[in-house]
């Protein structure tokens, strides 16, 4: 299904795109919308834009300024897939496109819409068929203070003395993984998470990470439930709870 969307979405015109574009609210301002397919957008805007929504009095003005300057140069609103970016992070990409000329940055707007688009409809069809039934997880870089994109992880479980791996993922823009179990039946068992944490942190920068892997072991007692496992990381250390 994502990869349909993705199809038809690079075969659309421009004046397709900007239609697109303009049923977005700015960065920084709330979402409008009473019935129910509005009620859901206004949520899942909420959810991605929360860098946005939780900052501070003068970087939401240096929000509403830059909306204005973008507007007036491009003519549609900045479009950027806020899921997983912190206010300052998206500001530098408003002021750094405020630069681009205009074919240029409608390619860059599409590519932000397109991942926008992506990621509602993986949350469309978790909600339509009930996809709760899963082991899922997202890692978060405290030191950082955002979320670790690009991480491989790796889930297993275990029968006897022996692991069995039965799923694997690349933790997203907002650090998430959800496609770990979504073609599978949960079954009651022990079940183990593997994170190559030490590659992460040498993409970061650090030299000789501390922690090559973070390995977490849980127990899966009714597969009618959603297990979420978050990893909380840095450097050198890490912690875990089951999350929501």
């Amino acid at each position: 299904m994502m990869d349909l969307g993705d199809a038809v979405w690079v075969s659309l015109d421009a004046a397709d795109w900007f239609e697109a574009f303009a049923a977005h609210p700015r960065i920084g301002e709330g979402p409008a919308g009473v019935g129910s397919s509005e009620a859901r957008n206004a949520r899942w805007e909420g959810e991605e834009q929360s860098g946005a929504r939780l900052a501070d009095a003068d970087a939401r003005r240096r929000l509403a300024e830059g909306n204005r300057q973008y507007e007036a140069r491009f003519g549609y609103i900045f479009i950027v897939c806020a899921t997983g970016k912190s206010v300052e992070q998206m500001l530098e990409m408003l002021e750094a496109r405020l630069k681009n000329d205009p074919h240029e940055e409608l390619r860059i707007a599409a590519e932000e819409q397109r991942q926008i688009t992506r990621l509602r409809l993986g949350k469309l069809l978790d909600e339509e068929t009930g996809a709760r039934h899963m082991i899922t997880t997202h890692v978060l870089d405290t030191a950082r203070g955002g979320p670790a994109v690009g991480m491989t992880v790796i889930l297993e479980m275990r029968h006897a003395s022996e692991w069995s791996p039965i799923g694997r993922g690349t933790t997203d823009e907002s650090g998430r993984v959800t496609s770990l179990t979504t073609d599978k039946e949960l079954a009651p068992g022990t079940y183990r998470l593997t994170f190559d944490t030490g590659t992460y942190h040498r993409d970061q920068g650090v030299g000789m990470p501390f922690f090559p892997e973070a390995k977490i072991t849980f127990s899966v007692r009714d597969p009618d439930e959603h297990y979420h496992v978050p990893l909380l990381l840095s450097p050198f250390g890490y912690s875990t709870y089951r999350g929501a």
